[in-house]
């Protein structure tokens, strides 16, 4: 499969993205504008990301779509110009947490990031949180210090479900990752992604079940519920159509998995 690779943003194209931040600002008369101005925006593609994240009084609808357009420069900044990397990870970060303040929606963070799915833009934000935390750039490691500290309780809808359905469960989870070598060709870099950690997970999975297995069941259902949700694509039609069954079973157990973590919503 091909390695992710940057968007290929053009010179033209960066420089178009950054003078739609600043015209967007002067419209709005931003009283901050003055400063990035002199220092010519053009030429100083970083100080233009900097000035969207902390310069925020302007109406929200222009920091929204200033941080779209941030994000192709930051992608134009990565391919064109000089810069840090450990920097341009951070200014990443930063503007996918404003955008998740801002509820843009993750699929329109995608692009410029050049993953094609919600999930994806997901998972790079959780990757940078890990990081932030010192635990590595694993969306997982996020997501297990996460869990780990709202465990269920023993008497809880979900802990009753576990004790029915874990072993269902896990063995779904390990057909549908057992799928993946031979139906390689029919899937991408993302839903690759997402099987590798379900793979971690049900590897991890031990019994028998007790209650210090929940954080893992509890991850096994996440990367379940992001896979079926991610199988609805048309991209994933061929993957889709050769799980047959299995596909069913492992939507079945996802939906019952959410409804006993969530309820109905």
């Amino acid at each position: 499969m091909p390695k992710r690779a940057l968007p290929q943003v053009s010179k033209t194209a960066g420089q178009e993205a950054i003078e739609r931040i600043v015209q967007r600002r002067r419209e709005v008369r931003d009283p901050d504008l003055a400063g990035l101005e002199s220092r010519d925006p053009a030429e100083h593609p970083l100080a233009v990301i900097q000035h969207v994240l902390s310069c925020r009084r302007v109406p929200d609808w222009v920091t929204s779509n200033d941080v779209l357009d941030a994000l192709w420069v930051l992608a134009y900044v990565r391919l064109h110009c000089s810069h840090r990397p450990d920097e341009a990870e951070h200014l990443e970060h930063e503007l996918l947490e404003l955008g998740r303040v801002m509820q843009i929606a993750m699929i329109r963070m995608a692009p410029p990031l050049n993953v094609h799915s919600r999930q994806a833009v997901e998972h790079r934000l959780l990757r940078h949180r890990a990081s932030r935390l010192g635990l590595g750039r694993s969306e997982r490691l996020e997501r297990a210090h996460r869990l780990a500290r709202t465990q269920p309780r023993s008497t809880s809808s979900e802990a009753l479900w576990y004790d029915q359905h874990a072993l269902a469960l896990w063995e779904a989870a390990a057909q549908l990752i057992s799928s993946r070598s031979e139906f390689d060709h029919l899937i991408d870099d993302e839903m690759a992604e997402c099987l590798i950690g379900l793979r971690r997970a049900v590897r991890e999975m031990q019994w028998p079940l007790s209650s210090a297995h929940y954080s893992t069941l509890r991850e096994i259902g996440w990367w379940m519920e992001e896979i079926v949700d991610s199988l609805r694509e048309v991209r994933y039609a061929a993957f889709r159509e050769q799980l047959g069954d299995l596909h069913a079973t492992v939507a079945t157990l996802s939906a019952a998995y959410h409804r006993a973590r969530f309820g109905d919503s």
